[in-house]
């Protein structure tokens, strides 16, 4: 109901909420106005490029600096920018090379084998009395959930009771009547997979990023004296002066080579190497708590880039990437508008559409699983083997590294061609 102390806009409000349906005219403007948020998914912004992070700064500077004919500013910012990547590259590369070192050399040196399915049934299992399929530890008796523990504290009970069995060999049957060291395994299977998940969603992030970077390489023009320039000049109607204005122009054949080479590829392979290890990473981790922080460590050195941005950025970088950020807005804003005018009044989009199925089905989250699903895939396939008598995945036999180096090249090539020399006699294998 009305009253006399109302505004405009509320008596609007409560006339719309009395009649309860939307006018002829209402209708159309929300239709439109629906018909926007789907072209929010559906247009296609070429020009995209990463501003807050030292692939995008890597990617800008050698333009602004072959645009002002190689001014001395811009050719110094050039070279801040490319310093600042390498020390990027040089930084998340070191961290995933520790990570493969610990997972390829130290946890076999210290006689771990790989995780595979041990322990993910321990709910049903019942302990060495009772034989149940898929309960089977790596010391070859049935798990319970008391007779779990970590890998460290089951080893020194494993070599404890070794050792009084050497020591002690008359005294055998009562040491394994009284000695359990237990078995090793995973203490909770479904925190594995919600750790593997966001894992991979925090990685998809940079992937995408990498895609939308080759697309802009794909997209922008390498000829054209009008489209190449990075730099343009506007006149200033207040002070009459002429300004510089920045936004991404196009590159020549040349220099989109070489940002394939230096900028593009290398942020792509991190991709995968940071999910190669991470994923194996999280697999062979037992604990709850490990798990959790594995999944936050491994996707923070995707983050580096960002942060080393934001340390070796100078003032006048960092003012003209956001002069380039803000011409992105302005040209996809300008994109928007020349769509409308162009179409219209827009069409209705009908409900089984891809432009509506974008919008109940996130695809980023649907392809985290797909990659998710593909690296764990390879983890089973070569980490791990079928038991048809234990029916589970059990680890595959674990053969010692001969030496304790692990090198880029062997980080690099040991999947391809076994650059890691290994014993001949395995240290485990399942019983």
């Amino acid at each position: 109901p009305k009253s006399p102390g109302m505004t405009k806009i509320e008596m609007a409000l409560a006339e719309g909420e009395t009649r309860g349906l939307l006018s002829g005219g209402e209708m159309e403007d929300v239709a439109a106005e629906a018909e926007k948020l789907l072209a929010l998914d559906v247009r296609k912004v070429v020009f995209h490029l990463e501003t807050g992070s030292v692939y995008g700064t890597a990617i800008a500077f050698p333009q602004l600096a072959r645009c002002s004919n190689y001014n001395k500013v811009y050719v110094a910012l050039w070279i801040r920018s490319w310093l600042a990547l390498a020390l990027n590259l040089f930084l998340q590369l070191s961290l995933v090379v520790f990570v493969g070192e610990a997972t390829q050399i130290m946890n076999p040196l210290g006689g771990m084998m790989h995780l595979c399915d041990f322990g993910a049934n321990l709910d049903t299992c019942k302990g060495p009395d009772e034989v149940v399929d898929g309960c089977v530890g790596p010391g070859g008796t049935q798990f319970a959930p008391p007779r779990l523990y970590g890998y460290t504290q089951w080893a020194v009970q494993k070599f404890t009771k070794q050792a009084l069995l050497d020591v002690l060999p008359d005294k055998e049957d009562t040491i394994n009547a009284m000695v359990d060291p237990g078995e090793y395994g995973i203490e909770n299977f479904r925190c594995r997979l919600v750790c593997l998940f966001l894992f991979t969603l925090s990685v998809m992030h940079e992937i995408v990023t990498c895609l939308r970077m080759g697309l802009l390489l794909w997209s922008v023009p390498s000829s054209g004296e009008s489209q190449m320039s990075w730099i343009t000049h506007k006149q200033d109607r207040m002070f009459g002066k002429v300004v510089a204005k920045y936004r991404v122009g196009g590159m020549p054949l040349y220099w989109k080579t070489i940002v394939f080479l230096v900028v593009f590829l290398p942020k792509l392979a991190l991709c995968h190497y940071v999910l190669l290890e991470g994923t194996l990473l999280l697999m062979d981790t037992s604990g709850i708590l490990d798990g959790v922080l594995g999944a936050l460590s491994m996707g923070f050195v995707l983050s580096i880039d960002e942060m080393l941005n934001d340390a070796m950025t100078s003032g006048a970088a960092a003012s003209i990437m956001k002069k380039l950020e803000q011409s992105l807005e302005e040209e996809e804003l300008a994109q928007e508008k020349a769509e409308e005018a162009g179409k219209g009044h827009p069409k209705s989009t009908p409900f089984c559409s891809i432009a509506v199925f974008r919008q109940i089905i996130p695809l980023r989250v649907v392809s985290a699983c797909v990659v998710m699903g593909l690296y764990v895939g390879r983890y089973y396939e070569f980490k791990c083997k079928y038991s048809e008598h234990w029916k589970m995945w059990v680890s595959k036999d674990m053969y010692a590294p001969s030496t304790a180096s692990y090198t880029l090249t062997d980080f690099l090539l040991n999947g391809f061609f076994q650059t890691v020399p290994k014993g001949s006699e395995p240290f485990w294998t399942m019983k």
